[in-house]
């Protein structure tokens, strides 16, 4: 059983993506996607909130700085989920890689600005390659990024 598999038996993750407007600061669309593959898309928060109830993760990529900053208020104080960005894990995981950014190879296909959800789904493909990436390092190396939480 690889890495990617054992996580997905055992984790209860949702992976999200916000657009979020420049100037006014108001949430405008939602993506998501549950460990259990089931997909959200719309510009209701209450939905959102209902979408990731009892999910134990929250991954996304930059979520910390951006996503969860204007996301966190309108979520309920009564659960504390645990945050996962792909985009902390990526310089580590994939040293040699020139960026780190969320490729977005939809934006070529489509005149659709964003899509959160399509960003939900590279975040989550993202996150697995770098559970696969985590289980193909030495011993040594995985223990010393576990030290660094």
């Amino acid at each position: 059983m690889n890495g990617t598999t054992w996580l997905k038996s055992k984790m209860s993750i949702v992976f999200i993506d916000s657009e979020i407007g420049i100037d006014d600061k108001k949430i405008y669309d939602l993506g998501a996607v549950r460990c259990d593959g089931q997909v959200f898309h719309s510009a209701s928060i209450k939905d959102f909130r209902t979408f990731i109830t009892g999910m134990e993760y929250i991954c996304g990529h930059n979520i910390i700085h951006h996503d969860m900053i204007f996301l966190k208020p309108h979520i309920s104080d009564d659960i504390k989920y645990k945050y996962i960005d792909t985009l902390f894990l990526s310089p580590l995981l994939f040293p040699k890689r020139p960026y780190h950014a969320l490729l977005k190879y939809d934006k070529l296909q489509t005149d659709e600005l964003n899509n959160p959800l399509n960003d939900a789904k590279k975040a989550e493909k993202l996150f697995y390659d770098e559970v696969n990436a985590f289980y193909a390092l030495s011993s040594q190396r995985k223990q010393i990024y576990c030290c660094l939480y």
